[in-house]
């Protein structure tokens, strides 16, 4: 699958006549960091900032940008709402499953998928780790290398070592 996606990035980033994408990375750091800090920020927020983010760079940028397509996170009304007021002449659409029903939006979930899989595999840990980090998987909870990692590294009475 992880093949099939770097194929898929290939033919894309060969198509630049009609299409340009790019991504933004957020660190475990980052997110720990606005998700423990005394006004908190939730996991939807960083996403909703994340995505207001990328469309700017894109105008700011030049692209004539007049159709946005976006998978909800959180309730899709209320995301496309927001994203609508904030970039008003753009037509917005926002839907579950949107990588199942838009090309570009599974275009741009290859692009970000790819992404996310070149930066786990080269991620360094600046702790001094007892365990290996050879094969934590994706760090999705459904990844069977996600769960077989974090079984191996969680003690029972102060949590993973």
């Amino acid at each position: 699958k992880e093949e099939q996606r770097e194929a898929l990035l290939t033919a894309i980033c060969q198509a630049t006549d009609m299409i340009g994408w790019t991504t933004e990375i957020i660190s475990p750091n980052y997110i720990s960091t606005q998700m423990l800090k005394r006004s908190k920020c939730s996991l939807n927020v960083i996403s909703h900032t994340s995505a207001i983010g990328l469309i700017q760079h894109a105008i700011d940028h030049g692209v004539q940008v007049s159709e946005v397509y976006v998978d909800t996170v959180g309730p899709a009304n209320k995301y496309q709402d927001m994203l609508s007021a904030k970039f008003p002449g753009i037509n917005i659409t926002v839907s579950a499953k949107a990588d199942s029903k838009f090309p570009i939006v599974s275009a741009a979930s290859i692009c970000a998928k790819v992404m996310r899989d070149r930066v786990i595999k080269s991620w360094h840990f600046n702790e001094m780790l007892a365990f290996s980090t050879d094969s934590y998987g994706s760090g999705y909870p459904a990844d069977p290398n996600t769960k077989e990692w974090l079984a191996k590294c969680l003690q029972p009475v102060f949590g993973f070592t």
